[in-house]
């Protein structure tokens, strides 16, 4: 299943558009997505990441929270297309 990726600022605020993604290599070869753990990677940018909750992530650089992750499955059937 696809999912997207939105990084948001302290505040919960948009940084960037969401990033869609696939979850394993078969589905990101057939979808032509990046990889989960690719797309977090680049996201979290070096920085800690903490969970904050279910589908939240918190991320910190020196021990204060810079911006938050949320990650969002795809609606299953839902036509994916990366243009």
């Amino acid at each position: 299943m696809a999912k997207a990726v939105l990084l948001l600022d302290p505040d919960g605020l948009a940084l960037a558009p969401a990033t869609l993604c696939a979850e394993g290599p078969e589905e990101a070869r057939q979808l032509n997505l990046p990889l989960f753990d690719h797309v977090l990677s680049q996201l979290s940018a070096g920085r800690q990441i903490r969970p904050n909750g279910g589908t939240s992530y918190e991320l910190f650089q020196a021990g204060e929270r810079v911006a938050l992750l949320e990650i969002f499955d795809t609606p299953s059937g839902a036509e994916i297309s990366n243009r």
